[in-house]
């Protein structure tokens, strides 16, 4: 269904949605914007041609939460998480996609988190397309776009003084309610704001052959090149919103077993019982954290596990930048095998 919001209704329309859900949309926490709950005094944060700060990815998987709660006597229970019903507005398609990526981790047929699917079952999505496209972006790239659909449940185009709304599902249906429908002239002009910003992409690096290229050149001295400047912080993993990894720990002085956002970046991620490190400089560590989104997420899922959101581009302390280091990497030597 595409509707009509005017750009002026829109804070009435998200309080509005508070009597039955809890909102988060981005806001600005100082120099940056970040996804929080939505007050009376809340102020939407639209205009910025780049992302939130920390992914939306943590309203699914906090940065720390308790599992599991000790009793002084040796006993355990379940830590109790009142998981309400809500609505992330305001989600760039980038990060959205990047949900969905990492639901093949955490929703599967033997394994799945029931933390992260209650929070999915109770969260109603509806995105912002960029329709100027971030300066560190390269979504076109990996196979996604300013304007990717997936996993949404609404997208808004913004025409000015009014917003196209596409909704997908009942639920988008329902919080668009009584919104004048779109004529088709408008929703033809939206459609061209949507190629527009797609067409305004350039191509970050060749995806070609860049898997198996990656394969070959495990042993390369390419990746003590890339490495070098790296200080080994993880903000590029903090900051990405398709990183998973997390730490187990049992806080003593809080009786809780914890789970914490971890970063395969740091020394100690994959240092052993035994005091082996398979990983024992970043030269590694920088190798497994390109190859995860370049090769393993395709062995696994079919899916380049990077939706080209630019964080690790922005916010990178020594300007160390993906893009740069893959289009070295596909001038890498490639040896082309024939199946027999």
């Amino acid at each position: 269904m595409n509707l009509i919001l005017e750009k002026q209704a829109l804070q009435d329309l998200l309080q509005s949605w508070r009597q039955n859900y809890d909102v988060y949309l981005p806001q600005k926490l100082e120099r940056f914007s970040h996804f929080m709950p939505l007050t009376e005094t809340s102020v939407l944060v639209t205009d910025e041609p780049h992302n939130t700060r920390i992914p939306p990815k943590s309203l699914f998987l906090p940065m720390t939460e308790a599992l599991v709660k000790f009793t002084r006597y040796g006993g355990y229970e379940d830590a109790r998480h009142e998981i309400q019903p809500r609505i992330v507005f305001g989600i760039r398609p980038c990060d959205a996609q990047a949900v969905q990526l990492l639901d093949t981790s955490f929703i599967q047929d033997e394994y799945t988190d029931p933390l992260w699917l209650e929070r999915r079952e109770k969260t109603i999505t509806i995105g912002l397309g960029c329709h100027e496209p971030c300066l560190n972006g390269f979504c076109t790239t990996v196979g996604y776009g300013p304007f990717n659909k997936a996993d949404l449940d609404a997208i808004l185009t913004d025409m000015g003084d009014v917003y196209l709304v596409e909704t997908f599902s009942q639920a988008g249906d329902a919080c668009f309610q009584g919104l004048p429908v779109a004529a088709e002239e408008t929703y033809q002009e939206a459609l061209a704001v949507q190629h527009s910003a797609h067409d305004q992409m350039p191509v970050a690096f060749e995806t070609e052959n860049l898997k198996e290229k990656l394969e070959q050149n495990f042993k390369n001295n390419y990746w003590d090149e890339v490495s070098q400047s790296c200080l080994g912080c993880g903000v590029c993993t903090f900051l990405c919103p398709t990183c998973f990894c997390f730490d187990i720990v049992d806080e003593t002085q809080r009786r809780e077993r914890v789970r914490n956002w971890d970063s395969c970046m740091f020394r100690t991620y994959s240092l052993e019982a035994s005091g082996h490190n398979p990983r024992p400089s970043r030269v590694e560590r920088t190798r497994q954290r390109i190859s995860h989104k370049f090769v393993y997420w395709l062995d696994q899922v079919n899916q380049i596990g990077c939706t080209g959101c630019g964080r690790c581009v922005r916010y990178c302390p020594v300007g160390l930048d993906i893009r740069s280091m893959l289009r070295q990497a596909h001038s890498l030597p490639f040896e082309v095998s024939h199946a027999i």
